[in-house]
């Protein structure tokens, strides 16, 4: 599968907040910096946090916990 620089950041993201949901540390680390490193690495990779925090809060209610932090 081949996707640009902006769809990258945003499933990796994506892949960070799945494995926070689902308590994978490992996981969350890993796809954290290779959101990372391809906002470093990509002029077209922005970080909106407003799509961040959607994207989590999705994930958080895809698992059934409370968005806000709280279980």
């Amino acid at each position: 599968m081949q996707i640009d620089e902006f769809e990258a950041y945003y499933a990796a993201q994506r892949l960070a907040a799945r494995a926070r949901a689902d308590g994978l540390s490992g996981e969350f680390l890993h796809w954290t910096k290779v959101a990372a490193e391809v906002a470093r690495i990509s002029p077209r990779a922005n970080m909106n946090l407003a799509s961040v925090q959607a994207i989590v809060d999705e994930e958080l209610r895809r698992k059934g916990k409370t968005v806000g932090g709280a279980r």
